[in-house]
Order: structure tokens, then C-alpha cells, then sequence
């Protein structure tokens, strides 16, 4: 027997988790030892691009087989698998969503079979054309948990759809394409003690309120797909005094007019928040100031960013533990001595990061711009400033000029580059 087939089983199936669950099979021909191996294996992975299949697949029909193929063998592999325990399940379908109703029922019973199996982490690569089996809700042995809707598929607590939330173990969750309702939300983090990372991606977001004290990480991402979320909301509150980092890719369209944040806790932030030209965005940036405990912010998206520096400042906390911040898409020409006031709102900022929008979609709004001048402060503690330009004339290397005068023996590194010149030219004050 060679070395490695003489290992325990336990090893040789933690090495045949990096397989796909057809080649795990296939493992069954290298000798007696592993004739039966993969019946036990704890890791299945049923990954559809990655499936061999000796028939070309240019057209719907070919897929269709590929598909069949795939199917047959999924089903052949559990019906001879000899374990009750199953850690980790994957499966990937993306090639054939939105195609057949039978390929979503097929999908539905793995789902089930997966959770009869003491599973820890489930993920379907596969956009449900029904709600997912509710014994996903109520699958004490759950860890990690990743689902996908194509319909934009209600997610209830009551009624019709889920009476019961109970997931003691889950500690992460990511849903993409559902549509979220308070009743839900509320029996999620009820039901979910320990759960500490949330991702939801292109889902209606219909409810107002998010309490919990469990939450360390928050992702939200929405598109166009979610536009109909929060357009007529007028208030919302997240209320996760233990989150530590929170992270928002959205149109603030879809945001209601007077969203609160209480993350008290938070360490780090990212606002990747853009808006439609013309768009009206007066008042998202209330939002911002629930986050006046963070210490490293990231703000993309000249509409939020206008918003914050034009209308907020009044009314702006001081950021008194922010140390690194990062400003992405604002027409500095425009908005520096905007952009310098907020920065007095900042004493503690040690680094300073700025990409400058050239072309500026948002000139119908920045108005005239306002005349550079010397900043009426200092910032003691700030060590780097690393600014971006897509040229390099008199107007930026005054920026320059003005960020060196706000800064106590910095080393500010300004980096200049354009579209037909990618080199980059750093100056060191």
C-alpha cells in the first residue's frame, strides 16, 4: 500500500474535499482502499461548469443533456452514499437557471436530503425558482448558509411562508434575490443567536427596523434589481451595537429619507453609494453620522459625498476616533475647501486618501467652483495624504500645495497619472 492510501480516513477525505464530487467518485478506481471511500466523504461538491460531458454544449438542447447527465449522476451519488454526516454541501447549476421547472424541483430535494444529513454549510449556486424548503430555516446543525433567487420570491415569517426560525448554529447567511419583510427579519435574528455575518445582495429590502445584538458584519449590495425596496420609506433604523464593519454598495434611491444608524461599535465602513444623473439626494447623508464611532472610512459616489460636504456639516458629529480615511469620486477642483471643513471634523486622521473625478457628471449642481483657499486649521496627527489625479496642471498642484499646508511634518505622496500615460510620478514633501 503506498504512503498516502495508508493515511486515515479522515485525512484522505480531508485531500479529496478539494475535489469535485466527480472526481471524488472517480478516486474509487486507484485500489481496494478507496474502492469505497468516496460513499463516506463529508464534502460534496456537484459543480455543473466543471462536469465532464463528451457532447458539445452550443446549443439549449446540449445543455439540456449536460444537464440530465449531471443530474443522474448527483442523484447516483447520494443514493449510495453510506454516511448519516454531511458537512459542507455545493451545488452549482448556474448554467441551466431559469430554464425548467423540474430542474428547480430537482434542486429542492438535494436541498433536503443535504439537511437530513447533520449538514454545517449549504450553498446552491442555482437561482430558486420557489422558496427554498423550509427546513432550511429550521436546521439546527447549520453554520453557513448561501442561497439564490431568480424571482424576486417573498420571504415571510407568517401566513403562507415561514411560521418557524430556528438556526442556533448559523453564524452566516447570504441571500440574493429575496424580498425581505419585517415579520421575517424580526424572527431571523430571534431565531438566529449567534449570528455574526450577513450578506444580502439585490434584495427587497421591505422592512424598517434591524435589532440585534449579535451582528459583527453587515453587507448590503443593491442594484437595479432592488429598486422598488425602500423608495416610499421614510424612516429606517439599524440598531447592531456590536457590528464591527458594515459595508454598502447601493443607490441611494432605493434608501428612505431619514435612515438611522446605531452601530457604536464599528471599526471599519465602506459607502459605495452612487447616484443617477439629476438625481435627487439631499438627505442620504444622515446616515453617515451613525458612524462618527468608525475608525477607517471609505466613501464612493459623488452624489453621497456632495450631499455630505454641501448639506450635513451643520449638523456632521465630530469622527473623533476616524485615523484613515478614503474619498473616492469627488470633483476636488469643485469641493475642496468643502471637503477641507470636513476634514476639521476629523482631529485624530493619521492618513488621507483622495481620487479625483475628473469629469464630473454632477456640474449642474456643484455650481460655480469654489476658490481655493487656505485651510483655518491643522491636522496634528495626519502622517500620509495620497491624492490621484488624471493630470497634472496648476489646479492640482495647488491642492497639493494646500494639503501640505494642513499637515505637520507629512510625507504626502501625490500620485498623477493619465489615460495615456500610465506611469505614475510621486512628489514626497
Amino acid at each position: 500500500m503506498d504512503m498516502i492510501s495508508s493515511l486515515p480516513d479522515c485525512l484522505l477525505h480531508l485531500i479529496m474535499s478539494f475535489l469535485t464530487a466527480q472526481d471524488a467518485v472517480r478516486t474509487c478506481i486507484l485500489s481496494k482502499r478507496w474502492k469505497n471511500l468516496w460513499t463516506t466523504l463529508p464534502f460534496l461538491d456537484f459543480d455543473l461548469s466543471k462536469f465532464d460531458y463528451d457532447g458539445k454544449i452550443d446549443d439549449f438542447e446540449q445543455r439540456s443533456k449536460k444537464f440530465d447527465k449531471f443530474r443522474d449522476f448527483v442523484c447516483m451519488t447520494l443514493e449510495h452514499r453510506e454516511a448519516s454526516y454531511l458537512q459542507r454541501f455545493h451545488l452549482s447549476c448556474t448554467e441551466m437557471s431559469k430554464f425548467n421547472d423540474s430542474y428547480d424541483m430537482f434542486i429542492q430535494s438535494c436541498i433536503c436530503y443535504a439537511l437530513k444529513h447533520n449538514l454545517q454549510w449549504l450553498k446552491i449556486d442555482y437561482e430558486l425558482f420557489s422558496p427554498p424548503p423550509l427546513g432550511v430555516f429550521t436546521c439546527a446543525s447549520l453554520v453557513d448558509v448561501s442561497l439564490f433567487s431568480f424571482f424576486p420570491y417573498s420571504i415571510r415569517a407568517q401566513g403562507n411562508s415561514i411560521d418557524v426560525i430556528n438556526l442556533p448554529c448559523l453564524r452566516r447567511l447570504y441571500l440574493r434575490g429575496f424580498i425581505l419583510y419585517q415579520d421575517f427579519v424580526n424572527k431571523l435574528f430571534s431565531g438566529c443567536p449567534v449570528l455574526e455575518f450577513l450578506h444580502l445582495e439585490n434584495c427587497e429590502m421591505n422592512f424598517s427596523t434591524v435589532n440585534t445584538q449579535s451582528l459583527k458584519y453587515l453587507k448590503v449590495v443593491c442594484s437595479g434589481k432592488c429598486r422598488k425596496a425602500l423608495e416610499k420609506r421614510t424612516g429606517q433604523l439599524i440598531n447592531t451595537p456590536n457590528l464591527l464593519s458594515f459595508y454598502l454598495r447601493i443607490c441611494p434611491r432605493i434608501i428612505g429619507d431619514k435612515m438611522l444608524l446605531k452601530m457604536p461599535s464599528l471599526t471599519s465602513a465602506v459607502f459605495d453609494v452612487h447616484m443617477p444623473k439629476y438625481s435627487s439626494y439631499a438627505g442620504k447623508s444622515n446616515m453617515i453620522f451613525g458612524l462618527s464611532n468608525v475608525q477607517s472610512l471609505i466613501l464612493c459616489g459623488t452624489g453621497i459625498i456632495m450631499d455630505l460636504l454641501e448639506n450635513g456639516l451643520l449638523n456632521c458629529p465630530e469622527f473623533s476616533n476616524l485615523k484613515d480615511l478614503s474619498v473616492k469620486g469627488l470633483c476636488l477642483y469643485h469641493h475642496f475647501s468643502s471637503l477641507v471643513s470636513f476634514l476639521n471634523l476629523c482631529p485624530n486622521l493619521e492618513k488621507l486618501s483622495l481620487s479625483h473625478h475628473d469629469n464630473c457628471c454632477w456640474v449642474h449642481a456643484c455650481g460655480n467652483q469654489e476658490p481655493l483657499r487656505m485651510a483655518s486649521f491643522k491636522c496634528k496627527l495626519l502622517k500620509t495624504v495620497d491624492v490621484k489625479f488624471f493630470k497634472s496642471d496648476s489646479k492640482s498642484l495647488q491642492i497639493v500645495k494646500y494639503l501640505r499646508d494642513i499637515t505637520f511634518n507629512s510625507i504626502v505622496e501625490i500620485n498623477m497619472s493619465s489615460h495615456s500615460d500610465s506611469c505614475l510620478t510621486s512628489l514626497h514633501w
